[in-house]
């Protein structure tokens, strides 16, 4: 049996032409399943993006379950989200480590199944792989990208930089209760009868 998400098929209203589509996207559920590279992160944002113009009413679920990957990638996806009138509502179903993470807490709503672990991880690069020139540029680089990251974390959870800055260089895995805690998700499922829908 294979395993994959369901295709369904439907009329398009624009030409009448019937197409083969996800039936979750249908349902504006968005599944980040893996490592964030360019072809998910395009997969995502074009999708959010194509749906929303439908109808910009309708709020999305992304659910996340990813080591992360690309900060690069990550950042299209978060930009992305936060571009649209749409809501997007964030979910950790499994693992939300490092840029996932950062999606997650970039959701309108941000829920955690109750035994999903979230991490948070500072970026990265190798520098290993750049000329000696180019490194204090990649350096420059870094930091910016790590000061937007450190900013959309304290603008949800509102702690402070150095607080933030220290849970980046621990790399601690967090359960959903700690996550909550640290104001990285604000909803449990099964928490208070906050039921996923």
């Amino acid at each position: 049996m294979p395993v994959g998400l369901p295709k369904v098929r439907f009329v398009s209203l624009d030409d009448n032409e019937e197409i083969e589509c996800n039936g979750l996207y249908q349902r504006r559920i968005l599944i980040l399943g893996s490592e964030i590279n360019s072809e998910n992160a395009n997969i995502i944002s074009g999708a959010l993006i194509y749906f929303s113009l439908a109808d910009f009413s309708r709020e999305f679920k992304l659910l996340i379950n990813s080591p992360g990957g690309s900060v690069i990638d990550g950042i299209a996806i978060s930009d992305t989200m936060d571009t649209l009138l749409t809501p997007v509502e964030t979910m950790a179903v499994g693992v939300a480590a490092s840029m996932a993470c950062f999606i997650l807490n970039r959701g309108t709503s941000r829920i955690a199944f109750p035994h999903a672990r979230v991490m948070m991880h500072q970026p990265c690069s190798s520098l290993s792989e750049v000329e000696m020139e180019d490194t204090v540029v990649e350096m420059q680089a870094i930091e910016r990208i790590r000061d937007y990251i450190i900013d959309g974390y304290r603008i949800t959870t509102l702690k402070s930089r150095k607080e933030i800055m220290d849970t980046l260089e621990k790399d601690v895995f967090m359960s959903a209760i700690e996550a909550k805690e640290y104001r990285l998700v604000d909803h449990i499922v099964g928490e208070n009868g906050f039921e996923f829908p």
